[in-house]
């Protein structure tokens, strides 16, 4: 079986791509912190508590023939002192797995993980080939450790790709995040302080987002040294979102759209292509966002 490491695989993306992928890969994680609780049902999952800034993965370690990094400082925060903290977190750990796995001669692929919100300003819908213009820290932090990614493959074919996910929501998502916490509320039939919610976003479900992380595993060989948009291809206001969850739920939840002001230069309409993912995977992309929100709803 192949040996798929995955690097801050701890969090969110990655139990859902250990818990939907353990069966096909022999998965091996890496994180600083280590959720014991949830692999005890996944004893055959390899794992390792480790810093990756300033430690390397011990070289005694049966070689992967594919690498996802998932580690990463993930903030809607514009704060600009960040910076020094988000560098420091993504292009070191992207630097120092290169540096251990360089000369790994089973090495089919790495997937380093971008954002949509590079794209941030410039009309939708993102294709991979128009400029960035992020406008948040992590946004051109994230550019910044995409490019070096991808330096990387170009001057000493080391073989990377770049994965920009939409919004993602699902199973272990933070409960401060918007749908879980929409979801929350409304269960509790609390009120709800919002913006006006006319913005609309390219969300995609977890499980969804993992079938297509697969397939690209799969094409490995076509990939490198590409960037790939993985979402739904269409977007979706938030408010359209939460009155879907509202009424699944027959909740009694007060709405306030409006209650609160949109953050500073927020982009109103984040929709990605996903044509380059569907050509060079041979997939065709139609998730139904609506009724995965009902299904998690549900759940």
């Amino acid at each position: 079986m192949e040996r798929l490491f995955l690097i801050g695989g701890s969090g969110f993306i990655g139990k859902n791509i250990v818990e939907n992928l353990y069966r096909d890969y022999d998965i091996v994680v890496f994180d600083r912190f280590i959720d014991k609780e949830y692999f005890e049902q996944y004893t055959m999952v390899e794992k390792y508590e480790i810093n990756l800034i300033e430690d390397s993965i011990d070289k005694n370690i049966e070689p992967p023939d594919y690498i996802i990094n998932l580690a990463s400082i993930v903030t809607a925060d514009r704060d600009l002192g960040l910076f020094d903290d988000m560098i420091s977190t993504n292009l070191k750990i992207l630097m120092n797995l290169y540096k251990r796995f360089k000369d790994c001669k089973t090495l089919k692929l790495f997937i380093q993980f971008g954002t949509s919100e590079e794209y941030g300003s410039v009309p939708s819908p993102y294709k991979e080939d128009m400029r960035e213009c992020p406008d948040s820290p992590y946004a051109l932090v994230k550019q910044l450790t995409v490019n070096t990614a991808l330096m990387l493959y170009r001057n000493y074919s080391f073989p990377t790709m770049v994965v920009r996910p939409g919004n993602l929501f699902g199973k272990y998502q933070n409960k401060q995040k918007f749908i879980p916490y929409v979801i929350s509320s409304l269960k509790d039939n609390k009120e709800l302080n919002v913006t006006l919610c006319k913005q609309k976003r390219d969300f995609i479900y977890v499980k969804d987002f993992v079938i297509c992380i697969s397939k690209i595993l799969e094409n490995y060989d076509k990939v490198k040294g590409e960037i790939l948009n993985v979402s739904s291809g269409e977007s979706i206001s938030l408010k359209e979102i939460i009155e879907t969850l509202k009424t699944e739920l027959g909740s009694c939840s007060k709405i306030n759209y409006g209650a609160i002001p949109y953050r500073e230069n927020e982009t109103m309409n984040l929709e990605c292509s996903v044509e380059k993912l569907e050509k060079l995977t041979s997939m065709h992309i139609n998730f139904d966002v609506k009724n995965r929100l009902k299904e998690l709803a549900r759940q």
